[in-house]
């Protein structure tokens, strides 16, 4: 009888426990059920009475949307400098040749893990330096095509020596573009994502509870004066705890707004990127200010032939 006892006891316990354990989730049941009554009536125009936000907080709504679409807006544009060709649509024949490369690449990394998973020893050798970028885009594709060009027709001629100088330019240029596609990436293209990310998700997400639990208020609100005499006291209570998460929920999406709008992160990448354009532009033009009178040298010099 003792051991039934006991295992009456253990049965009443782990029920009890399994209750206890579905209370929270019971109730963020009925919350929810809750807000999406609320939300209904209000879109339905039957809401007798809608709490309205703070000033403050929709001023800083209205700010953070207009951050949120100008990081979209930026980094849409700016991924830009991530792609290999993005100032010049490469032929078909690069593009399978960048592909195959990269495949080549995975192939290797596959066989080298491989070679861990079955025990083989690692080779430990020299590191050696990372082999520099392939320039790509517009500037390198005409220091490939010029000088192909030179190579053909020689560099005895006006053409063929003005097509190396074009070449060798060209090609400085676009390792000038591949530094400056590095900076911008690095300097503005991840720091901008990362903010979208971080701080800006943040703040959505803190608004979004704002939303939520305005609902939850609103609905206890709604319920506190449809309540029966001897419900009213309960009604308050829930009404002033609802009313309480309220406003420690405002205050909170608050700060986290302000986080976005006080912060000189934006500003300092757009800095960053103008000194790497500048870089690039400036170099550019160093360049072919360079180029410009060894060409003009060699028209008049072909012109007297």
């Amino acid at each position: 009888s003792e051991q039934a006892s006991s295992a009456a006891s253990q049965i009443t316990g782990m029920f009890s426990n399994i209750g206890a354990s579905l209370m929270p989730f019971g109730a963020n049941i009925g919350k929810q059920f809750n807000q999406m009554q609320q939300l209904a009536k209000e879109r339905m125009g039957t809401a007798s009475d809608i709490t309205e936000l703070p000033a403050e907080y929709r001023e800083l709504e209205d700010k953070v949307d207009k951050i949120k679409l100008l990081h979209d807006g930026l980094l849409k544009v700016a991924r830009n400098y991530t792609l290999h060709h993005y100032d010049y649509e490469a032929p078909i024949a690069s593009t399978f040749a960048d592909l195959a490369s990269t495949v080549q690449n995975q192939a290797t990394s596959v066989a080298a893990a491989g070679a861990k998973v079955v025990g083989r020893a690692p080779a430990f050798a020299a590191a050696s330096p990372r082999e520099p970028a392939t320039p790509t885009g517009l500037s390198a594709a005409f220091a490939v095509i010029s000088q192909r060009g030179a190579n053909d027709l020689g560099t005895e001629e006006p053409l063929g020596a003005a097509l190396a100088k074009f070449a060798a330019t060209h090609e400085r240029i676009a390792r000038l573009r591949l530094d400056q596609d590095a900076a911008a990436a690095a300097k503005f293209v991840a720091p901008v994502q990362e903010a979208l990310n971080t701080t800006l998700a943040v703040a959505m997400r803190a608004r979004r509870n704002v939303t939520n639990v305005r609902l939850t208020y609103d609905a206890s609100r709604t319920k506190l004066k449809a309540a029966a005499p001897e419900r009213v006291e309960a009604a308050r209570v829930e009404m002033e705890a609802a009313e309480d998460e309220f406003v420690a929920a405002v205050d909170e999406a608050m700060g986290k707004m302000k986080v976005v709008v006080e912060s000189p992160d934006l500003l300092k990448c757009l800095a960053d990127l103008t000194a790497a354009q500048l870089q690039y532009f400036k170099s550019g033009y160093e360049a072919l200010a360079e180029l410009s009178p060894e060409m003009d040298e060699l028209q008049v010099t072909n012109e007297a032939l």
